[in-house]
């Protein structure tokens, strides 16, 4: 069954002039922000791309971070309108699906954007190297400790079941399948080639059910065996050489800098571009 996959985009672009033609847009074509729905394949969520210029003059992307899905998984054929609000007054934004607040947030906040707009004032020391006798174990088994002499490693898991009896009815003499009585061998069966002709098996009708219980040799069911233990291993007690979890030293960010207000490093918009696509894929 063929599959389509879908996106719409609202693009704010960047960079273009008054002689920029609608003809000249391409997927290239650069933009300030991005936002709209994307179903293509694996890839279901509603993109919001903003292009933030860095105090050093580069531009990076910034992709929210675990954005809404598409509404209706993209299939439900039903109109949905999906709005973004951006405010440069408190740098806060609000995806909205049909109305309805989806994801909203500070920009400045380090886990909404990736990466995200404020970068941390320290990071992990690279050269920081764990010392070779940190220890992370945090339990160990108890030295201390002895395996009870009651303790049966060998002890079986189940047992039969001395208390079962076999069912009235049971039909010991009868197997549970046997020869299809109607088949019959195949014209072209060959014995010299195919060997000696077999009919294939069927359950045998004595042992249907509502007519017996079961039918060939019985044997007592099994139940767990109160005396298993499994294999003995001592308790678990905290370790006296437990240091904790490990982490790097913090360094002061080289590439820190303080921007409260981003939005205003968002290029000029020079116009407004719709990216609508849709691919059909035979299965």
């Amino acid at each position: 069954m063929p599959t389509t996959n879908k996106g719409a985009y609202a693009k704010l672009l960047s960079d273009v002039d008054a002689d920029f033609k609608a003809e000249d847009l391409v997927d290239s074509t650069p933009f300030s922000v991005m936002f709209g729905p994307d179903k293509c394949g694996a890839t279901n969520k509603v993109h919001l791309i903003i292009k933030h210029a860095q105090p050093n003059g580069t531009v990076a992307e910034r992709h929210l971070v675990s954005p809404p899905l598409v509404e209706g998984n993209g299939g439900d054929k039903l109109t949905h309108v999906y709005t973004l609000v951006l405010r440069p007054s408190n740098s806060s934004f609000d995806l909205l699906i049909d109305g309805e607040s989806r994801k909203s947030g500070s920009l400045l906040h380090s886990a909404l954007f990736d990466p995200p707009f404020a970068p941390p004032k320290e990071i992990d020391d690279a050269e920081d190297k764990k010392p070779e006798d940190w220890v992370e174990v945090e339990k160990i088994p108890d030295p201390k400790a002895t395996k009870p002499e009651d303790w049966d490693e060998d002890a079986p898991r189940e047992i039969d079941d001395d208390e079962a009896v076999k069912p009235e009815g049971w039909l010991d003499d009868e197997p549970a399948s046997i020869p299809d009585p109607e088949a019959t061998q195949p014209e072209d069966w060959d014995e010299d080639e195919d060997g000696a002709w077999e009919a294939p098996s069927v359950p045998n009708p004595k042992c249907a059910a509502g007519k017996a219980p079961g039918c060939g040799a019985w044997t007592r069911p099994q139940k767990p065996n109160p005396a298993f233990k499994g294999k003995w291993t001592a308790p678990l007690v905290d370790n006296p050489e437990y240091k904790g979890v490990w982490k790097p030293r913090k360094v002061a960010n080289p590439d820190y800098y303080e921007d409260s207000e981003p939005l205003k490093n968002v290029a000029a918009i020079g116009g407004v571009a719709f990216e609508i696509w849709t691919m059909v894929r035979a299965s």
